[in-house]
């Protein structure tokens, strides 16, 4: 199973390449917004729904987490997209906390040991998966079941299976053979654009190039520091000798 500091990476690429920032049903009223199939969605951060969120909202993290957001009275004060300015780093947090519950219950719900241990060699499925708990408890069972049938018929090509998983986001909807769900489709062929650029290097943490992540200053940090403490562990080694 993913680390949470691992999840973290995947949860920045989620919200930088497919969910974005701030929306509120305001905003398709007053002409902001207008694309309609936004009719049914609520208040939504980072693609967390308030409306639709389920019970993730009210634990004591989704509390904090929209208690950060009414404060600012965002629904008055941001714009469609905003990612929350100086509170950006808080809320990414609380949904990285709130995700990776949600995503370790689903996984080892409707996931097989197999399925599970073939994901978690591969960052391109390890995404997906990790993406479709954005997606909903649904549609994770969804793909986890066809991937589970995959998986069992004797396929394990994460190429192969990389492949699959995108086909069942832009070819069909809930049930085998029915029509895709424009949105769940248009984030597949989103996915489709950028998922090599995940693909294992015998490592989970996610070497991805988007500049938000690689260049961050935490990582960076950590880059660096990992060079002092290998030049103060050559010296050592070099006096000892």
């Amino acid at each position: 199973m993913i680390n949470f500091d691992n999840f973290k990476y995947v949860t920045s690429i989620v919200i930088d390449k497919l969910e974005g920032g701030y929306y509120h049903p305001n905003m398709l009223k007053d002409g902001r917004v207008k694309d309609k199939r936004y009719a049914n969605s609520g208040e939504t951060m980072f693609g967390i729904d308030r409306k639709a969120g389920g019970t993730i909202n009210v634990t004591p993290i989704g509390k904090k987490f929209w208690a950060l957001i009414d404060g600012a009275n965002a629904k008055n004060n941001w714009d469609w997209g905003y990612r929350g300015g100086s509170l950006k780093t808080q809320l990414m947090d609380y949904v990285s906390q709130m995700m990776y519950d949600v995503y370790k219950y689903n996984a080892n719900r409707y996931l097989s040991p197999k399925s599970q241990e073939i994901i978690n060699s591969d960052n391109r499925l390890l995404f997906n998966f990790i993406y479709a708990s954005w997606n909903g408890s649904g549609w994770f069972r969804k793909f986890a079941t066809d991937f589970n049938k995959k998986v069992a018929s004797g396929e394990t090509n994460t190429d192969n299976l990389t492949k699959f998983v995108i086909y069942l986001r832009t070819k069909e909807g809930l049930t085998s053979g029915s029509a895709p769900n424009s949105l769940i489709k248009q984030g597949g062929q989103k996915i489709a654009e950028f998922i090599d650029e995940l693909k294992n290097k015998s490592t989970q943490v996610f070497e991805f190039t988007n500049q938000s992540i690689k260049g961050s200053p935490i990582v960076d940090f950590l880059l660096a520091l990992a060079i002092v403490m290998s030049g103060y562990y050559l010296v050592k080694t070099i006096r000892n000798k």
